[in-house]
Order: structure tokens, then sequence, then C-alpha cells
């Protein structure tokens, strides 16, 4: 078996006599489509993983263009020094403000990052087995449920006026609907005439977010409460 990919691997790579890959059309054209290949693979486990529940389409978009993107960098800084100090100063000026919801999404992102930067220094097998092995493991993952976690583990805000000792009021309540809580921060709102309480709870059954939300309403003065999945969470 190390063989096979031993002759795969030598196969595959476009490489020239000094170990360097001549950058012809036909093999900047390999490589970049080898790069979208994978990178499109990347993009269907995620959908696939994310069967069940929403995914963002920018997400897609965005696993399926950095590989290649990331091929071309590569391609185009080659060995020399002065373009990689240089694209790197360009990429620093890149800032990115956008919050992942999931953190199971960087796994893709860093996967497609990998298969355009092994394509783009030549090595197609390598891109191939590896990023084929980690898919294989997230497909399991899904198909076994061990990515799904646990959907009553919540966050609870609650909103209360900056007058209130909130100290005690909201216990009974989180007791009689949660198994278990944890007062996690108090922050101010609104220039200070607002607090809001962040907990981390788990609750009892689902369906009676309603009236949770409902009981713990009639003590805050029917101000915001809002409850989170634990990953979507900022």
């Amino acid at each position: 078996m190390e063989d096979f990919f031993d002759r795969l691997l030598a196969y595959i790579q476009v490489t020239s006599p000094s170990g360097a890959y001549a950058l012809t059309v036909g093999t900047v054209l390999k490589l970049i489509g080898f790069s979208i290949l994978l990178s499109a693979a990347v993009m269907g486990i995620y959908i696939f993983t994310h069967r069940k529940s929403l995914f963002r389409p920018s997400m897609v978009i965005t696993i399926l263009a950095i590989g290649p993107i990331v091929s071309i960098i590569v391609l185009g800084v080659g060995s020399n020094l002065a373009r990689a100090i240089s694209i790197g100063g360009g990429l620093a000026l890149i800032r990115f403000r956008n919050t992942v919801g999931d953190p199971k999404d960087i796994i893709y992102m860093y996967l497609s990052v990998a298969a355009g930067l092994a394509c783009g220094i030549g090595y197609w097998g390598f891109a191939l087995i590896a990023i084929g092995m980690v898919l294989l493991i997230l497909v399991i993952a899904n198909l076994c449920k061990l990515d799904a976690g646990n959907s009553k583990n919540m966050k609870l805000r609650i909103t209360v006026p900056e007058t209130l000792n909130y100290a005690g009021v909201f216990d009974e309540t989180i007791s009689k609907f949660c198994s278990s809580s944890q007062l996690e921060k108090v922050s101010t709102a609104d220039f200070g005439t607002l607090l809001e309480l962040t907990y981390r709870i788990r609750i009892k059954d689902m369906g009676s977010q309603k009236a949770f939300i409902d009981e713990i309403r009639e003590k805050n003065g029917n101000l915001q409460v809002a409850l989170y999945q634990t990953y979507s969470m900022e």
C-alpha cells in the first residue's frame, strides 16, 4: 500500500529536474483545477454534515473559492522571497470581522486552505489522500452524530432594570425549567439604565421554552429575554 501511494505521488506531482514545477498554461490549469475539485469536495461534505441545520450560503462560497485563491497566491509567489513579503504585507491589510457561528465551520475553511496550498506547490496526491481522509472522518462523525452536541445546553440572556436587585430573583424559575445553571456575566446596557444577565443553562424540556420565557418576563418587567444555542452566542 505504501508503494502504491509513493508511485501515485510521483506520478501526479508536476516537477522539473530542479525540483520546482514549471509554470506553463497546462500546469497552472491542472493545479488550480485540482484545487477547485478538492474545495468542491470539502464544500459538498460541509453541506452534507449541515443538511439537518441551516448553513450560511456565504460559508459555502467561501469554502469553494478559498482553495483556488490560495493556489493562485502560492503559484504567484513561488520561491521569490520579495514576492512573499509583499503579498504577506498586502494580506495583513485585510481584516476579517465576520465571526463564525459554529466553531466546526473553521475546520472546513482550513481544509479548503490546505487543499489550495498543497495544490499550489504541486502535491496533488498528498492533497487528495490527506483531505480525503479528513473528510471521511467528518462524514463518519456526522453519521454517528458525534458532532450533534446537546441541544439542551443553552445560554440565557435576561435584561433587567438597573434599579432591580437581581440576586435570587430568577433562581426559582430557572430551577423549575433547568436541570443546571450558572450565572456567567453581568453587564450594563443602554448607557447603564439596564443590566444584562447571562446564564449558561441546561433546559429540562425543549418544549417548555415559551413557558420559561413568559415566566421570566413576569419578573423582569417584560424586558428582553433571549435563549441561544451555546455555539451561536457571541
